[in-house]
């Protein structure tokens, strides 16, 4: 087992990417690449034009800020998700949050926004915290080196986080028996089919739903806890807080079985992308040992060894750069996908009513017009003396009316663990494996990604 070699601290550190090559291949062989790995099929054009289609009918891809902003926010309303996107999410979300459009989603997002308030959020670092210092433990514990694989030990982290601060400890689950139906659910639903990109958005409206045999006993688990809960004592969980919530202006709750559909839809959405977040911070930080030192002299100056809290979490600044340009480089949410309601125009290009526009985040991140050297390394962009980036050229939670609504979640759980486990763990990625970004539902290292762990010196 040897190491893959970090890079120098003189040099800039290029990590793994799907960069496009000087010339774009035949859009035949582009098209092509798409159902494998849908970076791997964006045009040149992606990272350094406003706006780009392959063929007359076929998705127009914008990347110019101010469309960004017209799709996203101006005209919000005019560019739903589509019928293709809920195909893909409805087993996830059923008729939850995420796939309720116009005065579904309004009154649901109303409901829901007050149980992730910030203030709420950031009470939870003590719980993280303890998973985090608990899950480096159990790698380290021994003295020993070990290797473990990344994406499935931040994936069991997350939901162990998810269950512990979201569901009170989740005693009404078999963690094993779940997790591993989370695995093969989402196995299942991220399988890539033809149609999904060459059948218009329409096509999609008449057909079956993306289906995993492993979503109903999923919904079971919750239902019987949601039913039980309801004449239970108050925890004051996420449980609690969308049993009480309501719209506040006709004050419409939720059922049962809406519960439960945005229950599981929170719990698969918050752990996935946030494991996938921290899987890639932990490559980066384990192939630039200059990070890796910066982030453990920070962690080590604010909370010493302590268990890290609300008031050590805003502290660590250098730590939380990290975790944004992790976010810049490899964004889990690669790409945002909408349908015109209507004629209009977008970065220059005709767009018909029906048609589909996607806003392709991973190439967004790494533009030649919106970022400098954007395949390096870089946390000082996200230094607080440094300029911000536009609004509308970075956008790892989305934006506008569906910006998500965990993100003050995500970053305060994403800032806890790494600094948790980059204070106590030694990581260092191991050949002869190659990493490699593969994008199907989320933007994941193909493969997996082995490291090595050992307690830190």
């Amino acid at each position: 087992m040897s190491a893959v070699g970090p890079a120098r601290p003189e040099m800039p550190f290029i990590p793994a990417a799907v960069i496009p090559p000087q010339r774009d291949p035949p859009s035949w062989l582009l098209a092509a690449r798409m159902p494998f790995n849908q970076i791997k099929g964006w045009s040149r054009a992606l990272f350094e034009a406003d706006a780009y289609r392959a063929f007359p009918g076929t998705p127009l891809f914008v990347v110019e800020p101010q469309a960004i902003r017209t799709v996203l926010l101006d005209a919000a309303q005019d560019f739903p998700q589509g019928d293709l996107l809920k195909r893909m999410m409805r087993p996830a979300w059923g008729r939850g949050l995420f796939t309720a459009e116009d005065r579904d989603w309004r009154w649901q997002r109303r409901a829901t926004a007050p149980a992730f308030r910030p203030v709420e959020m950031a009470g939870l670092a003590p719980l993280v915290s303890c998973v985090a210092d608990r899950t480096a433990e159990s790698w380290t514990g021994s003295g020993q080196t070990n290797l473990i694989d990344i994406p499935s030990e931040m994936a069991r982290l997350t939901f162990d986080v998810i269950l512990d601060t979201m569901l009170s400890g989740g005693e009404d689950f078999d963690r094993a028996a779940m997790q591993s139906r989370i695995k093969s659910f989402f196995a299942d639903i991220g399988k890539m089919r033809v149609s999904y990109f060459l059948a218009p958005d329409a096509y999609h409206a008449s057909r079956p739903d993306a289906y995993s045999a492993h979503r109903q006993p999923l919904l079971d688990d919750i239902r019987r806890m949601v039913s039980r809960r309801r004449n239970s004592d108050r925890r004051s969980d996420l449980v609690d807080l969308l049993l009480q919530a309501r719209d506040p202006e006709t004050g419409q709750g939720m059922d049962d079985d809406l519960l439960a559909n945005n229950l599981l839809g929170f719990i698969l959405a918050g752990h996935e992308t946030t494991a996938l977040a921290l899987t890639w911070a932990l490559y980066l930080v384990a192939m630039h040992p200059p990070t890796a030192a910066r982030i453990r002299d920070e962690v080590t100056e604010v909370a010493g060894t302590n268990a890290i809290d609300a008031t050590h979490v805003d502290r660590l600044v250098f730590t939380r750069q990290v975790l944004s340009e992790t976010l810049r480089l490899y964004p889990p949410a690669f790409q945002v996908t909408r349908v015109s309601r209507k004629r209009t125009e977008l970065a220059g290009f005709p767009v018909q009513a029906g048609s589909r526009v996607v806003i392709p985040v991973y190439a967004l991140h790494r533009h030649r017009g919106h970022w400098a050297n954007p395949d390096a390394f870089d946390p000082a962009r996200f230094a607080l003396s440094a300029p911000q980036p536009d609004r509308f050229t970075y956008l790892p939670f989305g934006a506008g009316p569906r910006i998500c609504l965990g993100a003050a979640f995500a970053m305060m759980e994403a800032v806890t663990v790494l600094a948790s486990l980059v204070r106590a763990v030694d990581f260092t990625v191991v050949s002869p494996h190659r990493v490699r970004p593969v994008a199907g539902l989320a933007l994941r290292p193909a493969g997996g990604l082995p490291m090595s762990v050992r307690r830190s010196r």
